[in-house]
């Protein structure tokens, strides 16, 4: 239904009776706080922020906007008025039916006025002491002034429009209650009553002969409600980064579309809508429409707004030389408007963009603002006190905290920020927790505790989802997922990213982020099934370009360089790595990123049969991965230098390290990082055998020890390779255990594992054809 005036509706009246009812009647104390919330909260139109530790309310947005009258009854039904035997909704519902014409809606407005202090009524507010007055600059005054204002300013058409979606709002109540039973059976009009005019008529079927043709008008809004519902969806949109519910789009767009109203807020949420659709042309129309709205109004002091918002959209999809215009004519802008808050949140986005796409800025010619990332930072930190600008500041200090993370710097640093941050969320309740959920996971991973990186990222889903923007609560999905991948449970992985939310779908970026992550899961399982076909196609679809997100572009490339070591693609793969690896250097990247091509550049010397030429690069990644408290690149990277010291002989040492770093490896909860510890392990313990003297009783009894140590190890890394789908790593436990029964002397038994070998690569084999 088009809107009937700028502020007033059937639901605003009605709260106008009840404050008046509560101003001018004595109400019992114990419904005080109710009534009062209830008027407060309706009359600002929008619902309270409410902490996240507290219950979320059952009721959408839209309900406070245009909530049914059967609101009130839930209010007022039970509390009892001053009268024996009457409850506070018999009263509110018999001054709502003396609203019997629409004089005395003029005369409900004209009565109001009383109410404030310094009134038209100040004689009867000293003869009536029990009367409540309401000061002018009061949430209720300020309610009653503006209410009383915008009547008045109504032309005859609109107010009788707010006479008549009154009465249809106010019908349901006629069945409510006997004591109002006389006020209703005289209609809806008590004027039309005593001339004698019925349904029927002429004259009254003009007046009010439409309203038994017009469906519920629970959804009457005015065209400030408009506009508040519109800010309410900004907020949203821009804190959650989500789109606009088909549902709530379905609303807005029938609400506004017959009204004949244009909103400049509705362009905005449109750009938002297409942008986060991947409608880009969509988007800049929109963009451009709000803001020549906004330059036809004079309002031009939100120019810098529209420059700001072209530049996060140019960035969106890889036009890096023109957002980097944008963003600077923004910096310039602001600085001229004297807009702090626009300025440090673009120098903050630029930070952002030169240390997440750094190979790209620099190809436009940024050369950076502020110095050095660390310099930028504490400029940033600055200027936020200085502007108390909370949310920024507590970003800040998130990025410091990931700036000691990718620089390797020290872990107890990176804590102190991330606390200092936490601090500050819950002193400015500010709706961070979701950034310092994701980082604490991401910490405790880094520390080798997977347990813990996966109860934060529960936390963050079961506490904070719904106040966490939708992007982190993907993140933590994925990282569940691709945690419980390293155990070996890639259907229940890919069944938790399944289970994403499908409105997250609906936005491009979310959607390729999803779409990545699954593929890499899929693609990790086909390189431990050796289905190369398999692998090929995913590699065709999974090839990341500029838009793609560079923690996620770097695990496809690691993923891909895997890929072609496991084919024996040696010569690929070793130019790969020293392209990413020059790629990664010159961007100043994560020391994660680094350590883990330095990983797999000695694993593919393992598996070229000549480890001793990783010796160097193993230690290398060992000694930087030790420095930055990288533990689970450590336990790798000690168990390639085990694997170079039994390919020399030293059998020995390699057996006591691999004995100090296995139980420790264990809370990675990487089953394919202990099956490769295990297999060293056995590998020493077999080289030892070969030492022992067979010749003495002493050195017969320490080969059979060494054996049966080995076949126990050879086992246990069977079991894991089992268990991560390792076709390859369990069938060469197979091999050694075959060699085992043969270093012993049976030969038979040899040759059942050796068979029991076969069986295992056919039936991975069939299970490739088969496409299961």
């Amino acid at each position: 239904m088009a809107p009937m005036s700028r502020y007033l509706t059937p639901q605003k009246i009605s709260l106008l009776v009840l404050v008046k009812l509560y101003c001018t009647s004595q109400l019992p104390s114990s419904c005080t706080i109710p009534v009062l919330s209830f008027i407060l909260t309706h009359s600002q139109t929008l619902p309270p922020v409410l902490s996240v530790a507290r219950a979320q309310p059952s009721h959408d947005s839209s309900y406070y906007v245009s909530f049914p009258i059967s609101a009130f009854e839930e209010v007022l039904q039970g509390h009892a008025f001053s009268m024996p035997g009457r409850t506070l909704l018999d009263v509110f519902l018999e001054h709502m039916w003396k609203l019997n014409s629409f004089d005395a809606l003029h005369s409900l407005f004209d009565s109001i006025g009383g109410l404030l202090a310094g009134g038209d009524e100040d004689g009867e507010h000293d003869a009536n002491p029990d009367r409540i007055i309401l000061s002018r600059t009061s949430p209720l005054g300020s309610f009653v002034r503006r209410a009383r204002l915008e009547f008045t300013r109504l032309q005859f058409v609109s107010a009788l429009k707010l006479w008549t979606s009154f009465i249809q709002y106010r019908a349901p109540t006629a069945q409510w209650t006997r004591r109002i039973a006389g006020l209703a059976a005289i209609g809806v009009d008590a004027v039309a009553a005593d001339i004698g005019l019925q349904q029927g008529d002429a004259l009254y079927e003009v007046a009010y002969g439409h309203l038994a043709e017009e469906e519920d008008t629970d959804q009457s809004l005015s065209v400030d409600d408009f506009d508040r519902l519109l800010d309410f969806q900004l907020d949203q949109l821009q804190r959650l980064g989500c789109r606009v519910p088909e549902e709530m789009r379905t609303q807005l767009r029938d609400m506004l579309g017959p009204s004949g109203v244009v909103l400049r807020q509705s362009h905005l949420v449109q750009f938002f809508d297409a942008w986060k659709a991947g409608d880009y042309t969509s988007a800049f129309d929109n963009l451009h429409r709000y803001y020549d709205y906004a330059m036809q109004t004079r309002d031009k002091i939100h120019y810098q707004y529209a420059l700001l918002h072209m530049a996060i959209l140019q960035a969106d999809f890889g036009c890096f030389g023109e957002a980097v215009a944008a963003i600077n004519d923004t910096i310039s802008t602001a600085r001229e408007n004297q807009d702090m808050v626009c300025l440090n949140f673009a120098l903050s986005w630029l930070n952002h963009m030169s240390k997440a796409y750094p190979k790209q800025m620099k190809g436009v010619g940024y050369m950076g603002m502020l110095g050095t990332e660390r310099d930028g930072l504490t400029f940033l930190k600055t200027k936020a006190r200085e502007a108390k600008m909370w949310n920024l500041l507590s970003a800040t200090l998130l990025n410091e905290a990931k700036l000691c993370l990718s620089t390797g710097d020290s872990v107890t640093r990176a804590f102190e920020f991330m606390y200092q941050a936490s601090h500050l969320n819950i002193r400015e309740n500010i709706n961070n927790n979701g950034s310092v959920m994701l980082l604490t996971s991401t910490i405790y991973s880094r520390l080798g505790i997977t347990h813990l990186s996966d109860a934060y990222c529960h936390l963050l889903l079961l506490v904070y989802n719904d106040t966490s923007p939708i992007d982190e609560r993907i993140r933590a999905t994925c990282r569940l997922a691709f945690n419980e991948v390293q155990t070996g449970q890639y259907d229940k992985g890919l069944a938790r990213i399944e289970s994403i939310d499908q409105s997250a779908h609906g936005v491009l970026k979310f959607r390729q982020y999803i779409f990545f992550s699954t593929g890499l899961i899929k693609l990790k399982r086909a390189i431990r099934h050796t289905d190369w076909s398999a692998c090929e196609s995913y590699l065709t679809s999974l090839k990341p370009d500029i838009a793609t997100d560079p923690e996620l572009s770097f695990l496809l490339q690691s993923t891909h360089i895997e890929y072609l070591i496991a084919r024996s693609l040696f010569s690929e793969a070793f130019n790969t790595i020293e392209d990413l690896s020059t790629s990664l250097k010159e961007e100043g990247a994560d020391i994660l990123h680094r350590v883990t091509l330095l990983l797999l550049k000695a694993d593919m010397f393992r598996k070229l049969g000549t480890p001793e030429r990783g010796f160097s690069v193993a230690l290398r990644a060992a000694s930087v991965a030790y420095k930055s408290k990288l533990i689970p690149q450590l336990w790798i990277a000690l168990g390639l230098l085990c694997n170079i010291l039994n390919g020399l002989g030293e059998f020995g040492e390699a057996m006591r390290l691999l004995e100090a770093i296995v139980p420790q490896s264990m809370l990675v909860e990487d089953n394919h990082l202990t099956g490769i510890l295990y297999s060293h392990l056995s590998d020493s313990l077999i080289g030892l055998a070969g030492q022992d003297d067979i010749s003495t009783s002493h050195g017969t009894r320490a080969r059979s020890t060494h054996l049966s140590n080995a076949e126990m190890y050879i086992d246990r890394a069977r079991d894991c390779f089992k268990k991560v789908e390792d076709i390859e790593g369990e069938c060469e436990q197979l091999v050694k255990r075959a060699i085992v029964a043969k270093l012993r002397g049976d030969e038979q038994l040899s040759e059942e594992w050796a068979q029991n070998h076969n069986k295992v690569w056919e039936e991975g084999r069939a299970r490739i054809e088969g496409g299961k």
